[in-house]
C-alpha cells in the first residue's frame, strides 16, 4: 500500500492535462505567505498542498531568501541573504535547530517570518543590534556572534580618488616592497605617513610619541595605546610630508589635533594590545584640512575583512628605535618589508598562544632581521590588495624587536571599518 501511494504521488507531480497545463493548479488566493512576489500555488490532484513558486533570485519556503544579497545595509535588519557564517568562519546553526529552539529568537516564534527566521542557517539581525548575527555553537554553549558579511556602504567597488583631489595608495616612487633592519627613506614612498609628537610643556621641540596614517584629508588612524596615559588632544601635534624628525622638511604640513578618539573597548593584556585603534582628526592653524602632494596622499582602506593572502610582503614605515636597546629614535624615516603570518601560526605556544585574536594580524621578517620596534606603534602595515597599497594594520605590540618567533603584532583595520566609519562618516572622503 505505501509503494503504491508512493507512485501515485509520483506520477501526480510529473503529469500534465490534456491542455498541457502542469500539476500545480490554480492560483491560491489565501497567498499562503509567499513574499518577493511569490505565487501560492496548490498541486492540480492534492488540493491540500500548497507552496510558494518563487521569482527568479529568490528560495525558502515563502521566497523570503534573497540568493542575490551578498551585503547589508544599515544594520542589516532587512538583511536576508545567504551568509551562514561568523567573522571566525564559525558555520551558524540552524533556527530550527533543537538548541536554537530554546533561545528566543528561532523558527518557530509567530513572527518567526517577519524576523526572517525559519528552517535554515542564514545570518539574520531580528533584535536590531548593530549588525546581523546567528547562533554559533562554541564548545557545549551557544553563542550570539556576528556575521561575515560585508556592510553595502563598505563594499562598493571603491574608487581611490575622493571629493579633495587625493588619489589613495598613489605615491610619486615606486613600490620597493623590498624598523628593525630596512632602510632610510623618504616620505614620497610612504606620502601617508603621519608623524605624531608630544607637545614640551617647556616650550622646546616636541618629542616624537608614535606614527600614523593619513585615512582621508582630516582624520589619520594610530593606536589607543599611544595615548591612553595623555589622553588630552591639546599634548599633540601632528606632522605630514615628514622624512626626518624635529626638522623642517619641504613640503610638510603641521596640524594640531582637533577631536582624538580612543576605542571605547582597548584593554591591555599581559603582552597584548586589544581593539588598539586611535583616530585623530587634524587641522592647521588656519582650519584646514590636509591638501595632497607628492609627500602628502591618503592611504587605502581594506575592504570589510578583506586582508591580503598569508605570506603575502608588506612595508612598515616609522621613526622607531632600531633595536631594542637603543634610548634614540633615528632622525630619519625607515622602510622595512615584512611577510604576513597566519592565525594558526600565530596563535603556536612558542609564537604568542592565545594572546592573539581574529582583530589582529602577525607579521615578520622569514629570517627574523626586520621588525617594527618602539616608536613604530600607530604606524603602517601597508599590503597590496586589488593592485592598491591598503593600509591592513597599525603597529600594535610584539615582544622584544625581530626576536625569532615574535613577530610583530597589528591592529587588522578590516575588522574595524565601521567603528571608523560611525565616527568619522562617508562625507570624510575615507580612502576605502
Amino acid at each position: 500500500m505505501k509503494v503504491w501511494l508512493a507512485s501515485l504521488f509520483l506520477c501526480a507531480l510529473v503529469v500534465k492535462n490534456s491542455e498541457g497545463g502542469s500539476e500545480l493548479g490554480a492560483y491560491d488566493e489565501s497567498n499562503c505567505g509567499c513574499q518577493n512576489g511569490g505565487v501560492c500555488v496548490s498541486y492540480k490532484y492534492f488540493s491540500n498542498i500548497r507552496r510558494c513558486s518563487c521569482p527568479k533570485k529568490f528560495q525558502g519556503e515563502h521566497c523570503e531568501i534573497d540568493t542575490s544579497k551578498t551585503c547589508y545595509h544599515g544594520n542589516g535588519q532587512s538583511y536576508r541573504g545567504k551568509a551562514n557564517t561568523d567573522t571566525k568562519g564559525r558555520p551558524c546553526l540552524a533556527w530550527n535547530a533543537p538548541a536554537v529552539l530554546q533561545k528566543i529568537y528561532n523558527a518557530h516564534r509567530p513572527d518567526a517570518l517577519s524576523l526572517g527566521l525559519g528552517k535554515h542557517n542564514y545570518c539574520r539581525n531580528p533584535d536590531n543590534q548593530r549588525r546581523p548575527w546567528c547562533y554559533v555553537q562554541i564548545g557545549v554553549k551557544q553563542f550570539v556572534q556576528e556575521c561575515m558579511v560585508h556592510d553595502c556602504s563598505l563594499s562598493k567597488k571603491p574608487s581611490s580618488v575622493d571629493h579633495q583631489g587625493f588619489q589613495c595608495g598613489q605615491k610619486a616612487l615606486r613600490p620597493r616592497f623590498k624598523i628593525v633592519g630596512g632602510e632610510f627613506t623618504v616620505v614620497e614612498n610612504q606620502p601617508w605617513f603621519a608623524a605624531i609628537y608630544l607637545k614640551n610643556k617647556g616650550g622646546g621641540p616636541p618629542s616624537f610619541k608614535c606614527g600614523g596614517s593619513l585615512i582621508s584629508p582630516c582624520w589619520v588612524a594610530s593606536a589607543t595605546h599611544c595615548f591612553i596615559n595623555i589622553p588630552n588632544k591639546e599634548n599633540y601635534v601632528v606632522y605630514l610630508g615628514q622624512s626626518k624628525r624635529n626638522s623642517y622638511n619641504p613640503g610638510e604640513m603641521k596640524f594640531e589635533v582637533e577631536q582624538l578618539i580612543l576605542h571605547e573597548d582597548y584593554r591591555e593584556d599581559t603582552l597584548a594590545y586589544h581593539n588598539d585603534i586611535a583616530l585623530l582628526k587634524i587641522r592647521t592653524s588656519t582650519g584646514q584640512c590636509a591638501q595632497p602632494s607628492r609627500s602628502i596622499q591618503t592611504i587605502c582602506l581594506p575592504p570589510r575583512f578583506g586582508d591580503a593572502p598569508f605570506g603575502s610582503d608588506c612595508e612598515i614605515t616609522g621613526f622607531g628605535q632600531e633595536s631594542h636597546a637603543d634610548y634614540l629614535y633615528p632622525k630619519n624615516l625607515k622602510m622595512s618589508v615584512v611577510k604576513l603570518i597566519s592565525h594558526e601560526e600565530c596563535k603556536q605556544p612558542h609564537y604568542y598562544g592565545s594572546e592573539i585574536n581574529y582583530k589582529m594580524l602577525c607579521a615578520a621578517d622569514p629570517e627574523w632581521k626586520t621588525d617594527s620596534c618602539m616608536g613604530d606603534s600607530g604606524g603602517p602595515l601597508i599590503c597590496n590588495i586589488d593592485g592598491r597599497p591598503t593600509l591592513s594594520g597599525i603597529v600594535s605590540w610584539g615582544r622584544g624587536c625581530a626576536e625569532k618567533n615574535k613577530p610583530g603584532v597589528y591592529t587588522r583595520v578590516s575588522f574595524f571599518l565601521s567603528w571608523i566609519q560611525s565616527h568619522i562618516g562617508e562625507e570624510n572622503g575615507l580612502a576605502f
